[in-house]
């Protein structure tokens, strides 16, 4: 008996401008979704994007009121909660771009609204599609310690939020899914640079109550991009490099568990290479293989599947509720050491 597949799923992208114009190019390649439309206010906009990908162009989205099963939503973050919750009230399914809106209360409505209307909604944390990131998640036992670093050039969008909202949410999301605890204690320091607004780079420490400690930064000032997380485990070291797609693991040799060795007594005078000693003697060093696979690509293929098979998201409504109170504790915690440590005349946030 030969199975009926799952139609393809009609599948809309609203704002396609930097990041929405790669989401209509993958969700055109996807057999499991047919791209019937892009929105984006901006006319000339929306019918180039149209024409490239053979699809209508709309200049408003409730226009795809009864021509859509779902949508993506890569607006600013200051309209996410108005366009998803159209989508919601109208029976449309929606990915909506990290953060998944700016307040709490916005991100709760959100949630309750698709349960509602029994919708799906994912939020867009590209990262955890990341195959330098899903490559390791087998190998994490006992995380004890993280360090992320995120750093861009300005990129003159997202300029309706923060670093702390539009770059570190990534790794935000990412160590509450790693160290799988409540977080216990804050620190954070923020300052703007560049904007008058916002602030530009945030350092941030998280101790959670399972004992595992995370060191975040991120910067959109800088000079170079950088995309790296390290997570120290009970056995292990794992390095990941998201620009790059690749990832190492580092293990301990059975020559470290030998009760009569201590690395402290080693005669270390007839060894010529040191480095080479440490990671092969007493260090394995593991490189991963690593699929090419697209994160986005991933990510929309998880959407447009959990619609068909009614499964709940990687990164649910919830998963991005608590990225974005994280966020909001963190700004409020540097906020307060911002207003305490600068004199009222140098203060720019």
């Amino acid at each position: 008996m030969i199975m009926a597949s799952n139609p393809p799923v009609k599948v809309a992208v609203i704002g396609v401008g930097h990041l929405g114009k790669n989401h209509a190019r993958v969700l055109r390649e996807l057999p499991s979704a047919e791209l019937v439309a892009v929105v984006d206010s901006r006319e000339k906009v929306a019918r180039e994007i149209a024409e490239r990908f053979h699809c209508e162009a709309l200049t408003d989205y409730r226009q795809l009121k009864g021509k859509v099963d779902a949508a993506t939503v890569v607006v600013p973050t200051r309209h996410h909660y108005e366009v998803a919750k159209w989508l919601f009230e109208n029976n449309i399914h929606a990915l909506v771009e990290k953060p998944m809106a700016y307040t709490i209360d916005e991100c709760q409505k959100l949630i309750e609204l698709a349960k509602k209307q029994k919708r799906i909604l994912q939020v867009g944390h590209i990262e955890r599609f990341n195959p330098a990131l899903k490559s390791i998640r087998n190998a994490m036992k006992t995380v004890a310690f993280i360090e992320a670093d995120r750093l861009s050039p300005y990129p003159f969008r997202s300029t309706d939020v923060g670093v702390v909202m539009d770059v570190m949410i990534h790794d935000l999301d990412i160590v509450l899914s790693i160290a799988d605890s409540e977080v216990e204690d804050i620190q954070a320091v923020c300052t703007p640079v560049l904007s008058k607004r916002f602030e530009d780079i945030a350092s941030v420490r998280l101790t959670f109550k399972n004992g595992a400690v995370a060191n975040i930064t991120a910067s959109r000032i800088s000079d170079k991009s950088v995309r790296k997380m390290r997570i120290f485990c009970a056995d292990s070291y794992l390095n990941l490099d998201f620009a790059a797609k690749q990832a190492w693991i580092y293990k301990k040799t059975p020559k470290l568990d030998q009760a009569d060795f201590h690395v402290e007594n080693l005669d270390v005078s007839n060894i010529d290479n040191l480095m080479q000693f440490v990671f092969n003697d007493l260090i394995r060093v593991e490189q991963v293989v690593i699929g090419e696979e697209e994160p986005l690509k991933e990510e929309l293929r998880h959407f447009i599947s959990c619609i068909q098979k009614g499964e709940r998201p990687e990164v649910s409504g919830e998963e991005g509720l608590a990225a974005i109170r994280l966020a909001h504790d963190i700004l409020r915690i540097a906020r307060e050491h911002y207003e305490k440590h600068v004199p009222p005349e140098h203060r720019k946030w």
